[in-house]
């Protein structure tokens, strides 16, 4: 038996022994759609049709920061953007989301139906809900009906099914101010990675012994063309940066056993 063929099947058992057949799945994150500006929503389109036209990607999570002040007209644009993906997406908000609404009339959720998902894929449990501050210009704040949440989703879990989180915030001082309730939460659990964005680059991070994964933005910023994430996920995490008409760069693989 030729070596290839001998590693393809090492690879076989190893992946069914961990219970997953390989998918991959897209992070959008930090659109900040404006009614009023038309470069971010063509930076979002460009991601989109790409997202489309690869066959190997099986859903897409938005990490917040939909909008550039979380107006309802912004909200509703955006909305009918996203809708354009042709597999689901599952969604989550960010500071930004909230700029022109008070805590008691957000709009987000009444827009997009919900502002929290969790579903599992593969024997892999995705959990993510919205960290937005409780003053319009304020740091994060995780709610107590959404840790209440997070708590009993993970409950119903095995404690050995491996999770990936997401909030829009890093779970870090400075970020959200109760961070550590909801890493108090997770501890029990097999949370491999916590998804954010807000920082608008990527980076690994540490909340609790917690990985953390901070994904680029869809924006351009000063570059020709903006771009997505891209997770591979098998009895390893990849992580690709996905720039609109460029290949693929990988940015981290870690094992998931």
């Amino acid at each position: 038996m030729k070596r290839p063929i001998l590693f393809a099947l090492f690879l076989f058992i190893q992946l069914n022994s961990f219970g997953i057949t390989p998918f991959r799945f897209a992070f959008i994150t930090d659109m900040h759609i404006d009614v009023k500006k038309e470069q971010p929503s063509e930076d979002l389109l460009h991601a989109i049709n790409e997202i489309n036209s690869n066959t190997s990607i099986e859903f897409s999570i938005i990490g917040g920061d939909v909008t550039q002040d979380g107006d309802s007209a912004s909200l509703c644009y955006a909305r009918t953007l996203l809708n354009q993906l042709k597999k689901p997406y599952y969604i989550t908000f960010g500071n930004h989301d909230v700029r022109t609404s008070s805590p008691e009339n957000r709009m987000y959720k009444a827009i997009f139906g919900a502002d929290r998902f969790s579903f599992i894929y593969q024997n892999i449990f995705f959990i993510g809900f919205t960290t937005a501050p409780t003053s319009n210009y304020g740091i994060g704040h995780i709610a107590e009906h959404d840790l209440a949440w997070l708590k009993a989703e993970l409950t119903k879990q095995k404690s050995e099914t491996t999770v990936f989180l997401t909030t829009h915030y890093p779970l870090l001082t400075g970020d959200v101010d109760n961070w550590q309730a909801a890493t108090a939460i997770m501890q029990n659990y097999a949370v491999k990675a916590i998804l954010n964005g807000h920082y608008h680059r990527n980076a690994i991070l540490n909340y609790d012994n917690i990985m953390g994964l901070v994904n680029r933005s869809t924006l351009r910023g000063k570059e020709p063309k903006g771009g997505y994430s891209i997770y591979t996920v098998s009895d390893s995490l990849s992580v690709s940066e996905k720039i609109i008409d460029t290949d693929e760069r990988e940015w981290l693989i870690v094992p998931l056993k």
